[in-house]
């Protein structure tokens, strides 16, 4: 049965005190999100390199909004997620849905200061490929 695929490319610019929360919470609402669907996913989190265009566009950003203070220890990450399933289940509204909940989410802290970050969302579809082999 073909399933659809879709990657999630969450980019946060934060210090590793503040990623162990944004992780907490992206686990949490992407467990809440698949609830009742059977969908496979998974997640892995990569520091990414300072010379990247997404950091350099994260840590402008958190500069203009903190002029005159250093980033102390601050750096991107990405927090990447696959989501492997029916195409029933990982349709364009529910993705929508599910990435403007991860953007809210992800603001952190008791105020909920905004952290520095950009998503990304890409779908597509795969092929069971038993079903698709050619006979040796």
């Amino acid at each position: 049965m073909p399933k659809r695929i879709s990657d999630v490319s969450l980019h946060v610019y934060v210090t590793p005190e503040t990623l162990e929360r944004v992780v907490d919470s992206v686990r949490a609402v992407v467990d809440d999100h698949l609830q009742d669907r059977e969908v496979f996913a998974w997640r892995f989190t990569l520091p990414v390199d300072s010379d990247a265009p997404d950091h350099m566009m994260l840590e402008t950003q958190w500069r203009v909004d903190h002029p005159g203070q250093e980033p102390d220890g601050r750096r991107t990450y990405e927090i990447a997620l696959s989501l492997v399933g029916a195409a029933r289940d990982l349709t364009a509204p529910s993705l929508a849905a599910l990435e403007r909940r991860l953007m809210l989410e992800t603001s952190c802290g008791p105020t909920r200061l905004a952290v520095p970050r950009t998503i990304r969302v890409q779908r597509r579809d795969s092929f069971d490929f038993e079903t698709e082999r050619e006979p040796l």
